[in-house]
């Protein structure tokens, strides 16, 4: 173990101290089985003086391993820790520590403790406390998945391997125990293990490869020097005499000591040839997802990385779900073989996932959600769990990876199994958090582009009605003074020849009305045309309706629509700039009649006060309704159903509505109609009319 745990990351502080850990347990393990071999009370002396530098150590080596791996900052406890120890191991060389052996259970030769060995002890206990004591400090600071997982079983492992080791301390001081505590050591790498499969501390190929090699070079270390001494002993004999036994073990120490090397060369091998495929897919997710910031479109970079993902690693099902910020919830916006998935799924902010998302910060595997549960977990987090591994199971999704932006989780990536029927390893999961990391900076760059975009071209229509707006009025002044010549004529040869011909009287009062009636038309274009003011004025709601109806009269066939108006007299009055509030009725109320078209229908608005502080206005028609999966986008700039329209009705309505402090609700019915909702605040201070043109 010390050679591979060296060998595989020989500058990592952790791997150095680990190693070095390992080896003062060998030299224990080694001398403890020499002194077993020997009924020689001088030369077990030998050993056991030899096998206590190991028990001095083990201590000070495991506090240094555990604050390298917690990464614990106190250099001067580490300091007193190593000074005790070289004061113990000088006093390992005098009767002091170890005066001499004993014989017990009949059988084994056990050394006699001198006056310092109840203080080493106590140093031995003590050093341990502190060790799993930092551990369990580290456990409950750790963040990560994995590095929890690791702290615990590790924390669990040493206790229990410890606890077992400890009991060979109890022979020394005269108690008649035998140390079947030793036992309970093999259950830290078992545990260990354990852990690696059951929650992919590690890939699973690579345990399965190593620990086979492992086994192989154990088996050959141990079988082949048995089968030399056992073979050979008449020649060791003859050459070594009492000391045969001494050829094996040092065979055994040759090849002991060339294993690491035998080992790491070939599990490298063995390794390069399973991990092959999937080292190739992690590359390909590395190289792809530092391309990703270089799409714009929102809606192309979620296909991209749904698509990529899937293909690359090979799924059954992949899918993307984006925040909306208007709607508040998670929609899902690019699938993979999407009958595998709902056709319409949304996930709003208070779901338990998008919760347990936001407290864990980190990905989600089923299968961990199904077993693992923390010791002191309140009924409500367990109750949370189960609904969201309920949702992971109904859709077949086996992983969930985040993506964050400061804390905001922005999408989440929902991944269905293997093709391959692999489970997903470490790396994968690392791999797919770096993904997600780049995800996150696309996702955010494209939005920022597609906001800008939309701003900018908001912008240049906004220029572009303006002026139009100027045109409007210079052409309505022009009109005018040609009008108002006609209508004055008619009206002098009416005076003048009245009476004389009733069919030229009728005729030129014909004329005249139709003058009157489009000076009406050219002063309402005037003054919608007109730069709209910013200041707010309380408006009469019913004065308002009745002169947007006038005037949508004059672009659309009101003559087909049956219209119903229910505005109370006594509605309050609201707090409006009345240009702004026109255009917002007149948005509707033109909507509503080209959606029923040709054919006609009803129209119906009304308005009512709501708890005296607000009125709300409702503009309804009969018309084909708006299906529900369009719903959401009919107040997105430029998304329109017209083939001539420009997209921007809705959405400046929307934005005219939330200028004046209110809000702006749709309710639709395919087949049925639609009915839009506005509130706004109703005036608090005097109420003053403003004049009406003509």
């Amino acid at each position: 173990m010390a050679g591979i745990v060296y060998f595989t990351n020989r500058p990592g502080r952790v791997n150095r101290s680990w190693a070095i850990f390992c080896l003062a347990v060998s030299l224990w393990g080694f001398s403890g089985l020499l002194i077993g071999l020997t009924y020689d009370p001088g030369v077990a002396l030998t050993w056991w003086r030899i096998a206590h530098v190991g028990v001095i150590l083990i201590p000070v080596l495991f506090y240094h391993f555990v604050t390298a791996f917690a990464d614990v900052r106190r250099p001067l406890g580490l300091t007193f820790a190593y000074l005790g120890s070289a004061a113990f191991l000088g006093a390992n060389a005098t009767p002091w520590l170890v005066a001499g052996v004993q014989h017990v259970f009949g059988q084994f030769t056990y050394p006699s403790p001198g006056f310092l060995y109840i203080p080493f002890v106590a140093f031995f206990v003590g050093l341990l406390l502190l060790s799993h004591w930092e551990l369990w400090r580290a456990l409950r600071r750790a963040k990560r998945r994995e590095t929890k997982l690791l702290f615990r079983w590790l924390l669990l492992g040493t206790t229990i391997g410890f606890s077992g080791g400890a009991t060979c301390f109890l022979p020394i001081f005269g108690v008649d125990l035998y140390p079947y505590g030793n036992f309970a050591i093999p259950f830290f790498p078992l545990l260990m293990a354990y852990a690696f499969l059951r929650y992919r501390l590690m890939d699973v190929h690579r345990v399965v490869a190593r620990g086979a090699m492992f086994l192989a070079l154990y088996a050959f270390v141990v079988v082949v020097p048995f089968v030399v001494g056992r073979v050979y002993r008449p020649v060791w004999e003859a050459v070594l005499g009492d000391w045969w036994w001494a050829a094996p073990v040092v065979l055994m120490g040759l090849l002991a000591s060339a294993s690491p090397i035998v080992f790491l060369f070939l599990v490298r091998r063995l390794e390069r040839r399973l991990l092959q495929a999937q080292r190739r897919y992690h590359r390909t997710l590395v190289v792809a997802s530092s391309g990703m910031t270089r799409v714009k479109e929102i809606q192309t970079l979620c296909r991209l990385i749904v698509y990529m993902v899937n293909r690359t690693v090979g799924l059954s099902h992949t899918g993307l779900f984006l925040y909306e910020p208007k709607e508040q919830r998670y929609t899902l916006r690019a699938t993979r073989y999407r009958s595998m998935l709902p056709g319409v799924l949304v996930v709003e902010q208070t779901d338990p996932l998008i919760q347990l998302l936001q407290q864990h910060q980190d990905l989600l595997v089923a299968e961990e959600l199904a077993g693992e549960k923390a010791p002191k977990e309140s009924p409500e987090s367990l109750q949370q769990r189960a609904k969201v591994y309920a949702w992971m199971r109904t859709l077949e999704v086996q992983l969930i990876v985040p993506s964050f932006s400061d804390k905001r989780l922005l999408a989440f990536l929902i991944l269905g199994a293997k093709r391959s029927g692999e489970p997903y390893t470490t790396d994968d999961i690392a791999v797919f958090s770096g993904l997600a990391n780049q995800a996150a900076l696309a996702i955010e760059n494209a939005m920022f582009f597609e906001e800008l975009r939309n701003n900018e071209a908001y912008i240049i229509q906004s220029e572009k009605l303006a002026s139009l707006g100027q045109l409007a009025s210079g052409m309505a002044h022009e009109i005018h003074n040609p009008l108002t010549i006609i209508s004055g004529e008619a009206q002098l040869y009416l005076e003048r020849f009245k009476g004389q011909n009733g069919q030229t009287d009728e005729v030129l009062k014909s004329i005249i009305e139709e003058c009157q009636r489009a000076a009406d038309i050219t002063r309402r274009i005037l003054r919608f045309a007109k730069p709209a003011p910013t200041d707010m004025v309380p408006l009469d709601l019913r004065v308002t309706v009745d002169e947007t109806l006038t005037l949508a009269g004059y672009q659309v066939k009101l003559e087909q629509v049956e219209r119903i108006v229910q505005v109370p007299p006594d509605l309050p009055k609201v707090r409006a700039n009345q240009n702004q509030l026109q255009e917002v009725i007149l948005n509707l109320i033109l909507n509503a009649c080209q959606a029923m078209g040709e054919r006609g229908g009803r129209l119906e608005v009304r308005a009512s006060a709501v708890n005296g502080s607000s009125v709300q206005l409702q503009v309804a028609d009969t018309g084909p309704g708006i299906p529900s999966s369009k719903l959401r986008k009919i107040f997105d700039p430029f998304y329109t159903t017209k083939s001539a329209g420009t997209g921007l009705g809705l959405f400046v309505t929307q934005r005219i509505v939330r200028a004046h402090g209110g809000t702006i609700d749709v309710q639709s019915t395919e087949g049925q109609g639609t009915c839009f909702t506005i509130r706004l605040p109703a005036w608090q201070g005097e109420a003053v009319l403003p004049k009406r043109d003509g």
